[in-house]
């Protein structure tokens, strides 16, 4: 990484955070903005600036990057406070149609990262809005390096079902784009084995364009998206990250229970896509 790249931190009282900023030294600088004066020795690259409230903490980041910074980072602040600062039209910082949430998975027997949309923001999105929460993982996927993307729409079953919502949603929208000019392909209804497992489209002798190497699972709606993302942070050895994207710098996204090493790949993750 070439240019110095500032990161706002919004609640930053917590070792976890200290411990994040320490972990990142080259070219990389961070504004803190945190209730109370920590006891923490930082390196040269920190400045902590102490806060009466969490609403002036993000107050103070999103100016932040007004000024300059590159990314917001959610800290020990509640999302829906970014949020509603971040939405102020005063700000212009949307840029997308619509805001969507984005993570990525990194799975040690897949070998390579997965994205998935939408877990944590946009809660039944109905047809137009699932088009661009695909087109927003469509940008971030091309900007972390992958030209041509296999979007999986998810369902339950990769036979469509028309008693199945998901499944309607998801035959909709391949019809959709398959008279669309995108550096991507984008299928479903998709099962979950199928997307990610090659051996497992092999057996079923599913010939469909994605078999097994999906680069984005697309999730029908919230409840799919989190429980999936939960499934994966408690019950395997998967790193995950997450953020939202559709505003001018990214979003990360992190909880108190998070680990440090999926608060650093979060972070590395919104890096790779400025």
């Amino acid at each position: 990484m070439n240019k110095e790249i500032r990161v706002s931190i919004a609640g930053a009282n917590d070792l976890k955070i200290f411990e994040l900023v320490d972990s990142f030294h080259d070219n990389i600088f961070f504004d803190l903005f945190g209730v109370g004066k920590p006891e923490y020795h930082f390196w040269s690259n920190v400045l902590y600036t102490e806060v009466d409230s969490d609403e002036e903490a993000v107050r103070l980041a999103v100016q932040d990057v007004l000024n300059g910074a590159d990314v917001i980072f959610k800290g020990l602040v509640q999302t829906h406070i970014i949020l509603k600062e971040v939405l102020k039209k005063e700000y212009d910082l949307v840029q997308k149609k619509l805001l969507s949430h984005i993570a990525i998975i990194e799975i040690p027997s897949l070998k390579r990262p997965v994205l998935l949309t939408d877990a944590a923001m946009n809660i039944d999105p109905d047809i137009d809005q699932e088009r661009l929460i695909i087109e927003n993982a469509i940008d971030i996927a091309h900007s972390i390096g992958i030209k041509s993307p296999k979007v999986s729409l998810l369902s339950s079953a990769e036979n469509f079902n028309p008693k199945m919502p998901s499944s309607v949603k998801a035959k909709d929208l391949t019809e959709f784009y398959q008279d669309k000019k995108i550096d991507a392909t984008v299928y479903g209804p998709l099962s979950l084995d199928i997307s990610l497992s090659k051996e497992i489209a092999e057996e079923k002798r599913f010939t469909g364009p994605i078999q097994g190497d999906t680069d984005v699972l697309v999730v029908p709606n919230i409840d799919v998206g989190n429980v999936l993302y939960k499934s994966l942070t408690m019950f395997t050895n998967a790193k995950v990250g997450g953020m939202i994207v559709g505003t001018k710098v990214p979003i990360v996204l992190t909880s108190r229970g998070d680990s440090l090493e999926n608060k650093i790949l979060s972070l590395k993750f919104a890096l790779k896509t400025i």
